[in-house]
Order: C-alpha cells, then sequence, then structure tokens
C-alpha cells in the first residue's frame, strides 16, 4: 500500500498563489488610490490657501486619508499610509522645494498618525459616534493631533512662512482640527461604501430627492449677494437628518459645502455681504458655519438611526414572538403571579382540545388531573418567591378521554425597575409518546435480562443486540423529522485465517479479545454500540454522526489496532491490521437499516480488495461482493 503525499498539492500551490497575487493586486490599488486621491486633495487644499501666511484655511488631505485608513483591512493599512505619504510630498514638490515640501509632509504624517491612533477601527460611520469612542476621537484626532502638527511645521518651516510663528500656528490648527471634524466622517462613508446605500431600491428616491432639495436651497441661498439667508441652508441638512441615515447627512453635508465654497469663491454669497479682511476669513467662517450644521444634524440622526433601530427591533421581536408561539409544537403561556392564564397561543386547541380564548383568566393548575393539581400550584408559588425557573410534570384529561402526559416549564419575567417577578411565562409539551417510550424502554430493559445479548469471546454485544439497537434507532430518526444521521462501521480482521493456521486458535482468540477492547477504547461515547458481527468481523452503530465523523472513528480505530503491533508473520503488514467500511444515512434518503449494513459491508469489500488496512466509505465505488479474507 502506497505512502500519502506529504507537503500541499498542485492545486493548493495553485489556489495558494492566486490567493496572494489577489491579495498583492489589491494592496496595489489601495496603495496607488491613496496616492492619487492624496495628491488631488493637496492640490484642491492648496488652491484655498490664506495669501496671509500662506496656511491652508481648510485641508482636506489629512481628513481624506485618515478615513481610508480607518476602514481599509489591517494588512493594507501600512501601504494606505505609504501611498497618502508619497501623494502629500509629490502635491508639495510641485509648488514648493524639496526642504519645505518634506517639512509639510512630515508634520501632515505625523497628524494623521496620532489621529488614527486615537479613532476607533470602523466598519460603519454608526460606530465613531459612540460616546467613548467620539470623545476619544475629538481629544485625539482633533485637538491633539493638530496641536502637534502645527508645532512641527511652525518650527520646521521657520523662515519659510510669511507673519509671526503663532499666527501661523493657530491657522494650522485651526483650519486642520475643523477639517479634521468636518471631513473625516464624510470620508468614512465614502471610503466604506455606505454612501452607496443611499441607492437602495427601498429609499432611493427619497434620498436622491432630500439631497436635491438640499442643492438647490443651498445654490439659492449661496447663489445670490443681496440677502443674508445663510442659515437658511440649515433648514434642508435638518430635514435630511430626520429622514435619511448619518450617510445620508454627511453626503448631504457634503454637497452643500462644495455649492458653498464654490460660490464663496467666485465673490458670491451672503457671506460678502460682510466685511471679511480676507477669502482666508471667509472660507473659515464657513468651515465654522458647516461645523455647527455638524453638530445641529448628527446628533439628530444618530438618534433617529437609533429610535428606528429600536422600532425595528420591538417591531421584529414582536413578529418573532408571535411566529415562535403560534407555529410551536409546545403551548405557550403567560401567567399572572397569582396563577391566571393572560395568553394562550393556539397550539392548545391541537394538544389540549381547547379554544385558547376559554382558557384566558383560567387558573392553570385548574386545568390538570386533581392528583397533580397541588405540585403545579407549589410550582407557580416558587417563582413568585423567587426561583428562577420550575418544571412540572402533570396529566391532563382532554375531552375525548385521552390522558395526556404535559411537561410544563415556567420562569418569571422580572421587572426591570424593581427586579421583581411581574408575571410568568409558561411553555408545556406534550410528552405522552415519551413517558410510553420510557416505560418501553423499561420492559425491554426486562426483557433483555433474560437474553443473551452479550458475546462470550470478546464481551461486546452479539449480532442480535446490534440487529435490534440498529432497527430501534432507524425508527426513531425516522418517525421524526428524518433529518438526523445514523452511521454503521463494519470491521474484518485482515488474513483472519492465515493467522490462524499460523498461530493456532488460542492465539486467535486472544488477537480477537485484544481487537474487540481496542475498538471498544476507540469508540468513546457512551452511545456507541460495539458488537461482535461473527467470527473475525465487529460493527458499529454510531448515533447522530455523519459521513465525516464516522470516517474519524473508523480511522482512530484502524490506527489504534495497528499501534498494537500484534506480530503476524502470515500477513503482507506483518502485524495485524483491520479493514474498515463506513457509511452513513439518514431516515428522509430512503433505504431501511438494513440497506446500512449493507452499503458498510460493500465499502468493506472495497476495502480488501484496494490492499486491506485502510478506510473506505460508502458511494465511493461500487465494491460488489467479494472474499473478505
Amino acid at each position: 500500500m502506497g505512502k500519502p503525499v506529504e507537503g500541499p498539492t498542485v492545486e493548493s500551490r495553485s489556489c495558494l498563489q492566486a490567493m496572494l497575487s489577489q491579495q498583492m493586486a489589491s494592496t496595489v490599488r489601495a496603495l496607488l488610490l491613496a496616492f492619487v486621491v492624496t495628491m488631488l486633495s493637496c492640490r484642491l487644499s492648496g488652491a484655498l490657501k490664506s495669501m496671509a501666511g500662506e496656511i491652508a484655511a481648510i485641508w482636506l488631505a489629512n481628513a481624506v486619508l485618515l478615513g481610508q485608513m480607518l476602514v481599509a483591512a489591517p494588512r493594507q493599512r501600512d501601504w494606505v499610509l505609504a501611498g497618502g505619504i508619497a501623494g502629500n510630498l509629490a502635491a508639495n514638490l510641485l509648488g514648493e522645494n524639496l526642504a519645505v515640501s518634506l517639512s509639510y509632509t512630515f508634520a501632515n504624517t505625523i497628524e494623521v498618525l496620532i489621529a488614527f491612533a486615537f479613532a476607533p477601527r470602523l466598519d460603519a460611520i454608526a460606530e465613531l459616534f459612540r460616546p467613548k469612542a467620539l470623545v476619544r476621537f475629538l481629544a485625539g484626532g482633533v485637538i491633539l493631533a493638530p496641536l502637534v502638527s502645527g508645532a512641527l511645521a511652525t518650527t520646521l518651516l521657520r523662515g519659510q512662512l510669511n507673519g509671526q510663528p503663532l499666527p501661523n500656528f493657530a491657522n494650522w490648527f485651526v483650519a486642520d482640527a475643523l477639517s479634521l471634524a468636518v471631513f473625516t466622517p464624510a470620508a468614512v462613508v465614502i471610503w466604506s461604501g455606505e454612501a452607496l446605500n443611499l441607492l437602495r431600491a427601498d429609499g432611493r428616491l427619497k434620498n436622491i430627492g432630500l439631497l436635491l432639495l438640499v442643492c438647490v436651497v443651498t445654490t439659492g441661498v449661496f447663489g445670490q449677494s443681496r440677502f443674508p439667508l445663510l442659515y437658511w441652508a440649515l433648514l434642508p441638512i435638518v430635514l435630511l437628518a430626520f429622514q435619511a441615515d448619518i450617510a445620508g447627512v454627511l453626503v448631504g453635508l457634503l454637497l452643500c459645502l462644495a455649492i458653498a465654497v464654490s460660490f464663496t469663491m467666485r465673490g458670491i454669497g451672503p457671506l460678502w455681504m460682510f466685511p471679511y479682511p480676507n477669502m482666508g476669513s471667509r472660507i473659515f467662517s464657513l468651515q465654522l458655519f458647516f461645523l455647527a450644521a455638524l453638530g445641529i444634524a448628527l446628533p439628530i440622526s444618530v438618534t433617529q438611526v437609533s429610535r428606528r433601530r429600536l422600532v425595528g427591533l420591538l417591531r421584529e421581536g414582536e413578529r418573532r414572538y408571535r411566529i415562535l408561539a403560534e407555529n410551536a409544537t409546545d403551548i405557550v403561556m403567560s401567567v399572572a403571579l397569582d396563577g391566571r392564564l393572560t395568553y394562550v397561543s393556539p397550539r392548545v386547541k391541537t394538544v389540549m382540545l381547547r379554544d385558547p380564548d376559554d382558557l384566558i383568566g383560567a387558573y392553570l393548575p385548574d386545568l390538570v388531573m386533581v392528583d397533580d393539581r397541588d405540585a403545579l400550584a407549589a410550582a407557580i408559588e416558587k417563582l413568585a418567591t423567587g426561583a428562577s425557573e420550575v418544571s412540572q410534570v402533570s396529566r391532563f384529561r382532554r375531552s375525548d378521554g385521552q390522558v395526556l402526559w404535559l411537561e410544563t416549564y415556567l420562569r418569571p419575567v422580572i421587572d426591570p425597575y424593581s427586579g421583581q417577578p411581574e408575571t410568568l411565562t409558561a411553555t408545556t409539551r406534550d410528552i405522552t409518546a415519551r413517558k410510553a417510550a420510557e416505560q418501553r424502554l423499561a420492559d425491554e430493559r426486562l426483557e433483555l435480562q433474560g437474553l443473551a445479548f452479550r458475546d462470550g469471546l470478546t464481551g461486546l454485544f452479539n449480532r442480535r443486540h446490534f440487529d435490534r439497537e440498529l432497527e430501534l434507532q432507524w425508527r426513531q430518526l425516522a418517525g421524526g423529522d428524518g433529518l438526523g444521521f445514523t452511521a454503521v462501521v463494519m470491521i474484518d480482521v485482515d488474513a483472519y485465517k492465515n493467522y490462524n493456521d499460523h498461530y493456532g486458535h488460542q492465539h486467535g482468540d486472544e488477537c480477537l479479545r485484544t481487537i474487540a477492547r481496542t475498538i471498544a477504547t476507540s469508540a468513546r461515547r457512551p452511545t456507541d454500540i460495539v458488537a461482535r458481527y461473527g467470527g473475525e468481523e465487529f460493527a458499529l452503530i454510531l448515533r447522530d454522526t455523519d459521513l465525516q465523523g464516522a470516517h474519524v472513528v473508523a480511522e482512530r480505530i484502524r490506527r489504534a489496532v495497528e499501534a498494537l503491533h500484534v506480530p503476524h508473520l502470515a500477513s503482507n503488514e506483518g502485524v495485524v491490521t483491520v479493514s474498515l467500511g463506513v457509511a452513513a444515512q439518514q431516515p428522509r434518503q430512503g433505504g431501511d437499516a438494513h440497506s446500512l449494513v449493507a452499503a458498510a459491508d460493500r465499502a468493506l469489500y472495497l476495502a480488501k480488495r484496494r490492499g486491506r488496512n485502510q478506510t473506505c466509505v460508502a458511494g465511493s465505488d461500487d465494491a460488489g461482493p467479494g472474499p473478505l479474507d
């Protein structure tokens, strides 16, 4: 028998190479995207530089790069940062010398790294607005990061910037802090793809209409310079906050900001009605305006999203409860602390032949037979005085005269404010069939005491017990939903006739006893049935075990027998080995217990024909009948 090939196969190596190539391509795309977007946002920010001191009044690049890093896969974050650094440096080199460009790039990189350290790792924008995460991001990302980067920039660029260091530092800090606060959430929405959710079919028209309204109103407000209508631009943003999610609000704010900046830079808009000293001051005021808009709209949106989520959860919870209660095989009831029924599921009509409405207000113990009422009443009283859960088995006589065995589980519903039980829930299950099965099992045990169901040589179960147990398990599975598996493993000692001829029958018997002990030890679960099927052949029944699980057990047995190293000079292996056939089946697949054994037998024949000392599973080939030895 050949040894298995070790190491990866050609197919696995090809799959690994393809996966690595895909990961590499994804990483390169992320790096290039970070490079291009950072360079473009740097150039756009540079176009908005304040002429006094040459510090940008609005700096997009750091917020855009930070947003991409927050949503990037962990293995790509370093590459995204590298692409951002390269894009920042390339943009600066287009207008500055190398020393100045390196200084700007270094300060911006430090700012992004500090902000990233304080920001949460995001899968959705809502995670940024959790109280602890938001406070941490504002303190570290919006305040500390611009302070450090501003100090670095003004120190490194001393003599290169116009004006005094302190005003330059203040301009840098304010521009970067406001930009990080305003644009980082918007960048996260875009990089994470949440902005595309606005185009989902269930809310597409509403979202598009609201965003168009934002654009129209913002154009109307900033497209004229005669009337001070600045705060009218807030109205559609607030409406958007009530009607859309956080992503919609942020997209609306971006559209509003783009329109406002476009008109303001061209000398149009309500901000031109006031005597600002320069363009940088107007852009700064515009940033403050949109920061205020963000502060107004986002709390509303977060509250609305939470409210909609809670309402959805309540509706879904009620719907699921109704579905479970009305379609469960158990009777579901709500019970007052005094034992009176307040709700009964429709299942009671099938099980107890009673109408649910007729039972409302009834005392639960009065429904069962007289001898069982006190015990059920005592169980209810235990829950009212602090017990966490009780169960009680009672008998109920139906209108057709049949006596049912009912098992009732009762649990208290605790008031969250007082901590005391306010009502009880009860689930009642018909266990009449289980009680009958328990009685039948007890009777069968008494019957088996008078039967010889053990093999005299090995002490294992004999074939009679094996056939009986397999048939019983199969009927139990078929009587349910038919989805459970039963597995059979057939085992045969290889070249056992040659062993007997060579060593004698006494050694042959001892060999069988040794193998029997090994098989019994390898079948570890109490529910596993191990039997001597006949001669040198053994069999196992593995309850609730599919084909894969049965194969694992079979291989464990084969290796354990081989590891005994029982000498067998009349065998090609030199030691005693076994061959195994495995079959597993669900009753819903058809067939019966006998067909399951036959399938395992065919697999055993196949293992013999393939060279012995191996395990074959049913269905791997058409073995056909053949000699076992």
